[in-house]
């Protein structure tokens, strides 16, 4: 596989990738009671089984990328994966933390409806045995009318008055109860939805930085390659002086041993030349020295 359809098949794996990570997010937006049972099966996932998921995913990952990129290209971008591995580290944290935030405000609603419940069970509880109480009262003094009818009517209308007062009393205090609840339970709610918010700002927030980071990338990729093109047209000039180069030493090779050539033959030609003046001497003392010999000789002789 060459190296445009390796860059080919990365960017629309990352476009493919980006599409279906948005259209998620839209999901997730749309529908908060999914986004509340996958938070809720997050939750209750087993530390070990989280951990060897996050595992298996970052290998795959990083797998995808080794098979996907050569070594320059690893080299030059492993400080830039290491700055986004990192920026992904921050957002989970915070992802994690707003969980928090909204399982502690799930936990306090269901304490505060269970301690509201409680205290409504105690007031029905209450009021049937009232209830009771005054059912035994009035049967008591329906028994004893006969005997003292004019005062245990006074005395039975002043209980009356006094149960129902009671029975108002506890009519109130439950209409307060359940008002003060309904004002907790609205604050609650309120915090969800803040909650809910600012998780998605923060996704959207996600989202964008990536989007940015991503034509980044794509800007700085670009970069190379034009970088990288004319790293080779510089190559190729060089190897056409590097060519240029090598002829005019050899040509300046090739001059200087004839050069050498022609000074040897010169100091060879001269060496003959003074050898041969210098027979040429002795030769013609020689012969001079000879005729001198001969000259005195032919002299004595007459």
């Amino acid at each position: 596989m060459s190296y445009e359809s390796l860059c080919q098949y990365r960017s629309q794996l990352q476009q493919q990738i980006r599409h279906s990570t948005r259209s998620i997010v839209r999901l997730f937006s749309r529908n908060h009671s999914m986004l509340d049972a996958i938070l809720k099966q997050v939750n209750e996932r087993p530390p070990a089984a989280s951990s060897l998921i996050s595992t298996m995913n970052n290998l795959r990952g990083i797998v995808m990328e080794r098979l996907l990129t050569t070594r320059e290209e690893e080299e030059e971008r492993g400080n830039y994966i290491h700055q986004i591995i990192q920026r992904e580290a921050k957002a989970a944290i915070e992802v994690k933390k707003l969980d928090g935030l909204l399982q502690e405000a799930s936990d306090d609603r269901d304490a505060e409806l269970n301690k509201k419940n409680t205290e409504i069970k105690k007031l029905k509880s209450d009021l049937a045995q009232l209830q009771r109480t005054s059912n035994e009262v009035n049967k008591r003094i329906k028994s004893d009318s006969h005997k003292q009818e004019a005062t245990d009517v006074k005395t039975s209308d002043g209980k009356c008055d006094r149960l129902k007062q009671s029975i108002a009393q506890l009519r109130q205090q439950l209409a307060q109860a359940v008002s003060e609840h309904r004002q907790s339970e609205q604050g609650l709610r309120s915090r969800k939805i803040k909650t809910e918010s600012a998780l998605e700002t923060w996704i959207a927030k996600y989202d964008t930085d990536m989007g940015e980071r991503q034509d980044e990338y794509e800007q700085i990729e670009a970069v190379y390659k034009i970088e990288k093109q004319q790293l080779e047209d510089l190559e190729e000039r060089f190897a056409v002086l590097e060519e240029e180069y090598n002829k005019i030493m050899e040509e300046r090779r090739i001059a200087a041993e004839r050069k050498a050539e022609e000074e040897r033959r010169m100091r060879l030609l001269t060496k003959a030349a003074v050898v041969i003046q210098a027979h040429w001497r002795s030769f013609a003392t020689r012969k001079k020295l000879k005729s001198k010999k001969k000259g005195k000789k032919g002299k004595k002789g007459k």
